[in-house]
């Protein structure tokens, strides 16, 4: 069984359709990009999997359990976890403490309201452990919200290995960074999700055809292709849904 299940979904917003029937498998370990032009609906799809958005039809399953139009922080403890496009950390806090709290749910301490976590030994332990695979252990007491842009990003992905999901999805993980940032979190990323389940949006095309197992392609809320890299770069819906006109090789691409 898949560990994500996604069955004919649909979403609409009234009377326009931004999701039409998709239904795809991802299976446990797989790198999974999804990818598409503008307005594809990329990020909408990742709001139904998480629970931000509801679906109008269809069924979307988690280890074989449905979680489409439950709230996001049932799912979260599900095990799936999710960054945005955005950045979403808590800003006035330091980055231990964003960290700290992404690990109370995981460790169990869930609402146990007698314990003073300053004195849990194990959670500080924990904590300090993330920031230092995720490079941010230097700045542990730095307000999160001071932060550079990248090292936000950073600790977002923190937050969403810290609560124990096997499965990570990351919407635009490398937006608005350098090359030389990009680099890092691509290296980072892989660090940090060895083992677990990586779901991924995201425009740059090096970065999908060198960390995804495979990729599916979303036009228009349809899903037009997904498969091994090697096919979709030379699938000719995929060129033409990108370029506007099919890639010919050969004589053709001389005529």
């Amino acid at each position: 069984m898949s560990l994500l299940q996604l069955q004919n979904v649909h979403k609409k917003f009234g009377e326009t359709a931004i999701i039409r029937d998709v239904s795809l498998n991802i299976e446990q370990g797989e790198k999974h990009a999804i990818i598409g032009p503008n307005g594809a609906g990329k990020s909408t799809l990742f709001h139904l999997i998480s629970g931000r958005y509801s679906v109008s039809s269809g069924s979307i399953l988690f280890k074989g359990v449905p979680i489409h139009n439950r709230k996001p922080f049932e799912i979260a403890r599900m095990g799936l976890a999710r960054s945005f496009q955005v950045t979403n950390i808590f800003p006035l806090l330091s980055v231990f403490e964003n960290i700290r709290c992404a690990l109370l749910w995981s460790m169990d301490y869930k609402y146990s309201f007698w314990h003073l976590v300053s004195r849990q030994k194990a959670l500080t332990e924990k904590a300090e452990a993330v920031l230092e695979e995720i490079g941010l252990f230097d700045r542990r007491n730095f307000p999160a919200g001071e932060l550079a842009y990248a090292e936000q990003r950073a600790l977002e992905l923190g937050i969403a290995i810290a609560s124990g999901a096997e499965m990570i999805l990351l919407d635009e993980p490398v937006a608005g960074m350098s090359h030389s940032e990009a680099k890092n979190a691509v290296a980072l990323i892989r660090k940090v999700t060895a083992g677990k389940t990586l779901v991924m949006v995201e425009h740059d095309m090096n970065i999908v055809f060198d960390v995804a197992d495979r990729i599916t392609v979303l036009v228009y809320g349809e899903v037009i292709a997904s498969d091994v890299p090697e096919k979709i770069r030379g699938n000719p819906r995929v060129q033409e849904a990108y370029l506007g006109e099919v890639v010919t090789t050969g004589e053709e691409s001389h005529a």
